[in-house]
C-alpha cells in the first residue's frame, strides 16, 4: 500500500521539525581566528621560552626570512585549502585544486631557494649542522603548539560540510603544523636549510599525517 502525502502531511512535518537553516560560513571571520591564534602564540611562546638570543644578527640573515616566509606562505596556503574545503560548494571545485596545487609548488621551490642559501654559506659538520637534542626539542615543540590550532580548527571543521574529510583533515594538520613552526621560529636560532627541512619538516609531516588519521574519528559531520 502507497501513501498519498499532502502539503500538509503530519509525517512531513514531523520529519522537518527539527531542522535549521545552515549558516552561511563567513571567510573573513574564519580567517581572523586563524591569524588571532598564531599572533597570540608568538608572545606566549616568548614569555615562557624567550626570544631566540641573535634575533637582530638573524634579521640581517638571508636564511632567516627564507625561513620564515616559506613557513609563513606554507601555513596560509593550508589555511586557505581547509576554509575553502570546508564549504560543499566549492571542495570539489577548481580553487581547491589550485590550492594544492600551489603548495605542492611552494614546497620544492623552498627547499630548491634553501639549498642556493645553503650552498654560499660555509657549512660545518653534517652533526653540527642537524643537531639533534635541539632538533628532538623542536620536534616536541612544533607539536605542542600545533594544538591550540588544531583545536580551533576543529572546530571550524564541526560547522563545516566536506565532502572529502580525509582531504581537509590533512590541511588542518598541515596549518596547524605550519603555523607551530612559524611561531617556534621566534624561538629557534637554527636558520640552516637542512635543519630546517629535516627536523621542521618532519614535524609538519608527522602532525599532518597524524591529522589525517585521527581527526575524520574525532570529527563526525
Amino acid at each position: 500500500m502507497t501513501r498519498d502525502f499532502t502539503p500538509h502531511d503530519p509525517l512531513i512535518d514531523d520529519l522537518v521539525a527539527d531542522l535549521r537553516p545552515v549558516r552561511p560560513r563567513h571567510w573573513t571571520r574564519d580567517a581572523l581566528v586563524i591569524a588571532a591564534l598564531v599572533i597570540v602564540e608568538i608572545p606566549l611562546l616568548i614569555a615562557l621560552r624567550g626570544m631566540r638570543p641573535d634575533m637582530p644578527a638573524a634579521m640581517g640573515d638571508m636564511a632567516f626570512w627564507w625561513k620564515a616566509a616559506a613557513l609563513a606562505i606554507f601555513a596560509g596556503l593550508s589555511a586557505t585549502a581547509l576554509l575553502v574545503s570546508l564549504d560543499p560548494a566549492v571542495t570539489n571545485g577548481p580553487r581547491l585544486a589550485r590550492l594544492w596545487r600551489a603548495l605542492g609548488v611552494v614546497v620544492p621551490v623552498a627547499l630548491g631557494l634553501g639549498w642556493l642559501i645553503d650552498a654560499t654559506t660555509h657549512a660545518p659538520s653534517l652533526a653540527e649542522r642537524l643537531d639533534w637534542r635541539q632538533g628532538v626539542d623542536c620536534l616536541i615543540s612544533i607539536f605542542l603548539l600545533s594544538l591550540p590550532m588544531i583545536a580551533a580548527l576543529v572546530a571550524l571543521m564541526r560547522r563545516g560540510a566536506p565532502t572529502r574529510p580525509e582531504q581537509t583533515a590533512m590541511a588542518a594538520g598541515l596549518a596547524a603544523a605550519g603555523s607551530g613552526a612559524f611561531v617556534f621560529g621566534f624561538h629557534c636560532s637554527h636558520d640552516d636549510p637542512l635543519y630546517v627541512a629535516v627536523w621542521y619538516g618532519g614535524a609538519v609531516l608527522g602532525v599532518a599525517l597524524l591529522s589525517r588519521w585521527l581527526l575524520p574519528r574525532l570529527v563526525r559531520w
